[in-house]
């Protein structure tokens, strides 16, 4: 398994379009909107490793392709996060096997119909801003921008978010974690000195509302045990589509 220049990205796209779970972000990196990383055996299997720590195994793959997938996942030297997404049971129980190994459930969502009849009033001392480099020097919180994208300008200038502000504090936002040609995934997180306030909703309606806009698919997607984004989603008009499993170093 080698790493290839990002010169080499697009040939790749075939691949990373293929992919059933969450195809907006291998197609991000190879369609050269976010920063990531992708090896490749001989030309039959690649492995697409978002930014982000997401990462896609794609194409027709063997056990000595996920041994090497196995092998960067638990490089000691590695610092940055991997969590691999498997629809594929057979990629599971590849990776099930192994004692270090964590496997859990990501749900996803599909957007099925249109919200804008619900309509959210901020309460008093609030005001719903787009997303600038000042909203997000303030920002506290993992789900923020910084999460997705390698710099504040690479997302400024190739996503959108929008925060509920209290004044000069970001209390609930929503931006773009992942961006495609044809979806973009909607990253959400409330501050926790505002949970339970219904904020994060204004946040989201306006991003899907943005992502329509834009001729492109919003897309939805959380871990299994996620009661709060499910419910989340579902307020906004998403309903949930499928499953699949992540594995990750425990």
């Amino acid at each position: 398994m080698r790493a290839i220049a990002p010169c080499e990205y697009k040939e790749y796209e075939g691949y990373a379009a293929s992919g059933t779970c969450s195809a907006v972000y291998p197609l991000s990196v190879v369609q050269g909107c976010q920063s990531g990383d992708i090896f490749v055996n001989d030309g039959t299997a690649a492995l697409v490793w978002h930014y982000c720590g997401f990462a896609l195994v794609l194409g027709e793959y063997d056990d000595a392709f996920l041994e090497e997938v196995y092998g960067l996942m638990t490089e000691k030297t590695n610092t940055r996060r991997f969590v691999l997404f498997a629809d594929d049971e057979r990629m599971v129980e590849f990776f099930g096997s192994k004692a270090d190994i964590l496997t859990e459930r990501r749900s996803f969502f599909e957007y099925v119909h249109d919200d804008s009849k619900t309509v959210f009033e901020l309460p008093e001392g609030y005001e719903l801003k787009e997303i600038d480099s000042e909203i997000i020097s303030h920002m506290k919180g993992r789900i923020t921008p910084a999460f997705s994208w390698s710099n504040t300008d690479e997302f400024l200038n190739k996503g959108k978010g929008y925060c509920v502000m209290h004044g000069c504090e970001p209390a609930a936002w929503a931006f773009s974690s992942a961006v495609s040609d044809k979806e973009i995934d909607i990253g959400v997180e409330t501050n926790e000195n505002y949970r339970k306030r219904g904020l994060a909703f204004a946040a989201a309606q306006m991003m899907v509302r943005y992502v329509l806009g834009e001729n492109k698919r919003p897309v939805w997607a959380c871990h299994s045990e996620n009661i709060a984004s499910a419910k989340l989603a579902q307020k906004l008009g998403f309903e949930k589509a499928y499953e699949c499993r992540t594995i990750r170093i425990k």
